[in-house]
């Protein structure tokens, strides 16, 4: 028994350090995108910074958003898209997940679920095919991929996926195929966009090259969200 216990506590050692030495490289926002919110009126909301979340809770919200982060990206780098949408009224929680992995706690995010308010789940990448799980909870009206899929099906949740022209991460076979998993979907492609450009976190390996700026594809992200909810 004793050996036992040695064996799984060396393994789970093994495997935390293993996770920690994956995601050294994980990617953190470019200063770019904190010049670009210092010119954004961020007197409207309150911002939070907790250790599993960052929430902009504007004055009486509209509805509740869960922003899942990409896989191995900082949850800072998504707050431009964040405050935009805080701008418009919605509270917005972005997780900030364990080794930067969502799937490591699919199921931590229903705790930021609301009970009054409408709830959208928004997912980047590794983010959305999460965010698929956490949308088949009743309480989630929308969900919105960014670059991504899900490989479950999405029973009642109105699904809006938006992809970039020259996004090369993304496997877009699976992408295709997955439109047989939801009930209620639209699609948007931004022109000149890559798979980096939902975030604000710079070259991502493997990734095509982006023919706009970051702020051009986020900016045309929000219009497309933005319409979508309202």
């Amino acid at each position: 028994m004793k050996w036992l216990l040695i064996s799984i506590t060396s393994l789970i050692l093994l495997m935390i350090v293993g996770l920690y030495i994956y995601t050294l490289d994980a990617s953190k926002p470019l200063d770019e995108m904190y010049t670009e919110i210092e010119l954004l009126e961020r007197d409207s909301f309150e911002l939070k910074n907790e250790w599993d979340v960052i929430t902009l809770i504007p004055e009486n919200p509209v509805a509740n958003i869960v922003f899942i982060p990409g896989g191995k990206v900082y949850a800072e780098s998504y707050l431009y898209l964040a405050y935009q949408l805080a701008l418009e009224g919605y509270q917005v929680h972005v997780t900030k997940n364990l080794f930067h992995l969502a799937i490591l706690t699919p199921f931590h995010f229903n705790k930021f679920l609301s009970n009054e308010l409408d709830n959208i789940v928004i997912g980047h990448s590794l983010g959305g095919t999460v965010g698929g799980l956490l949308a088949n909870d009743a309480r989630v009206s929308k969900l919105i991929l960014l670059g991504s899929y899900t490989t479950n099906l999405i029973m009642h949740a109105d699904v809006l996926l938006i992809r970039a022209e020259n996004d090369l991460v993304l496997n877009i076979n699976a992408y295709l195929l997955s439109y047989s998993n939801y009930v209620s979907y639209e699609t948007k492609t931004i022109p000149g966009g890559n798979h980096a450009g939902f975030g604000w976190y710079g070259v991502q390996s493997g990734d095509g090259n982006a023919l706009i700026s970051i702020k051009e594809q986020q900016d045309q992200t929000i219009d497309y969200i933005v319409e979508f909810l309202t």
